[in-house]
């Protein structure tokens, strides 16, 4: 089960548990939620908690799936592993910016002089290098960046 679609299906299934509004949960339907959660860099526990967020709030109508978008773009960062997997990929294409080691404590920095393949007077040739090289270091170091984001970071509340 791709990630989305257990996003969505854990978000419709706390949606309808606490409003007996919700229409019944249909494969066509929990497709659908998917689909719109797809490449929005959304787990479970942020739906979840994105739905919870809402209803705790009075005279609110069925949760749609921009609510839960919405709820879960406001949580921090560091609130779950998908935030931070989905932040490490955006940032991964910023090899200069210091906002992934700001949150991890862990330093990176771009390796010089470049190899002889690439000259250091081409600065087009030297941003794609060092992306390359950023990116590298963020999939060797993921699971330790991960792990350093959620120690420094706000986590969910998952009960």
């Amino acid at each position: 089960m791709t990630a989305h679609i257990e996003a969505a299906t854990a978000a419709y299934a706390m949606a309808a548990a606490i409003d007996a509004q919700m229409p019944e949960p249909t494969k066509l339907r929990i497709q659908a939620w998917a689909a719109l959660f797809d490449g929005q860099g959304i787990g479970p526990e942020d739906a979840v908690a994105a739905v919870k967020n809402y209803y705790r709030k009075p005279g609110r109508f069925p949760i749609k799936p921009g609510d839960v978008i919405a709820g879960v773009a406001a949580l921090p960062v560091t609130s779950s592993p998908a935030r931070i997997d989905a932040f490490l990929d955006r940032w991964s294409q910023h090899p200069y910016s210091q906002a992934i080691q700001q949150m991890t404590g862990l330093d990176w920095s771009p390796p010089w002089p470049p190899p002889t393949t690439v000259s250091a007077d081409d600065p087009d040739a030297l941003v794609a290098f060092h992306r390359k090289e950023f990116r590298r270091w963020i999939d060797r170091n993921r699971a330790r960046l991960v792990a350093k984001a959620l120690a420094n970071g706000e986590q969910l509340e998952l009960q």
